[in-house]
């Protein structure tokens, strides 16, 4: 469909062709997003298949935009001071940079991870999303819900899939389950906003004394995209503990930051406190003099300088997901 506009032909979507695209865009972008927070959330061991559908549903987004690209051209000409939908757009684009470029083997940007800023833009592009859904609303109508149309978001969605699996099997660096970068050692990073504190170096040496000394080597994987295989030693955090009292259900793990986390009970064999890293004792910037190790669990399980281990009554699951 085309339209004289100052003697110039400009060329105009069908409606029906914008609404479609705009709302299955909307239903790739809210995919990569569910996906995104659950592939930080679940466990090693789980995190495999969250992780690749994230990196297809990343892939579902770039292939729509080449329908994209003619409605944002049509949106510019009728309103050039659609300054929030540009910002919108930009911040997008930069977050589908930033992943494939982690998937490519980037580790860093300056002082941040790749992954670090492509979470980082995700969290500004979904506040701006749901802005743009508010004033630029995409209601489905019935024609929009026939076979040939879910046939159509299907095809994109199979052709996103397969994708994602020609880029890993060509070009995709070699990462965790988590989709995580290896290397030597753990970098020296904290939860949010926490700095290192200063601890009595000997602060656990009395309550350690006498009891058994475990080593396990264990991959500490970060959710900001990295991920390091290291030998640990210290002491079982349940012999730490000794007998639970009875109706125990979970256990906290308390940071002199304040930043604390809820394990359940029935995890305790197998958490170590840890003082010593391959050989060495904890740095403090690696949480000394005694941190927690978790394998199996991403890495803000794993609290650094330990202030204390208490039991509880309460269920592992009375927390906030991602702490704050």
């Amino acid at each position: 469909m085309t339209a004289l506009r100052g003697g110039t032909e400009v060329r105009h979507y069908p409606e029906v062709v914008t609404r479609r695209t705009n709302l299955t865009l909307l239903t790739a972008l809210a995919a990569a997003f569910v996906s995104g927070v659950l592939s930080l959330w679940v466990g090693e061991g789980r995190a495999w298949l969250v992780t690749w559908a994230h990196g297809a549903a990343g892939f579902w987004v770039v292939l729509l935009i080449r329908w994209k690209l003619p409605i944002v051209r049509r949106g510019l000409a009728r309103r050039p001071d659609a300054g929030g939908s540009v910002v919108t757009g930009v911040v997008a684009v930069g977050m589908l940079v930033t992943g494939i470029a982690h998937t490519l083997g980037v580790h860093d940007v300056g002082p941040v991870t790749m992954l670090g800023l492509h979470l980082a833009l995700a969290l500004v592009l979904a506040p701006l999303v749901l802005w743009h859904v508010v004033t630029h609303p995409q209601r489905p109508r019935r024609g929009d819900l026939t076979r040939a149309g879910f046939l159509r978001v299907a095809g994109v969605a199979v052709a996103a899939v397969a994708v994602k699996g020609v880029f890993e099997g060509t070009v995709g660096s070699s990462r965790a389950a988590t989709g995580s970068l290896r290397q030597a050692e753990p970098a020296p990073t904290s939860w949010v906003d926490d700095s290192t504190p200063e601890v009595n170096a000997s602060e656990w040496d009395g309550r350690l004394a006498g009891l058994p000394s475990r080593s396990m080597t264990c991959a500490l994987d970060c959710t900001s995209g990295w991920y390091s295989v290291n030998r640990w030693t210290g002491v079982l955090l349940a012999d730490v503990l000794g007998p639970l009292p009875a109706g125990t259900r979970s256990v906290i793990v308390r940071s002199h930051t304040g930043y604390s986390r809820r394990l359940d009970a029935g995890e305790v064999a197998g958490l170590l406190l840890a003082t010593q890293m391959d050989g060495r004792p904890l740095a403090p910037d690696h949480g000394a003099p005694a941190r927690l190790v978790a394998p199996g669990r991403r890495g803000f399980w794993w609290v650094k300088w330990v202030s204390s281990v208490e039991p509880s009554s309460l269920p592992s699951w009375w927390q906030l997901p991602f702490p704050i």
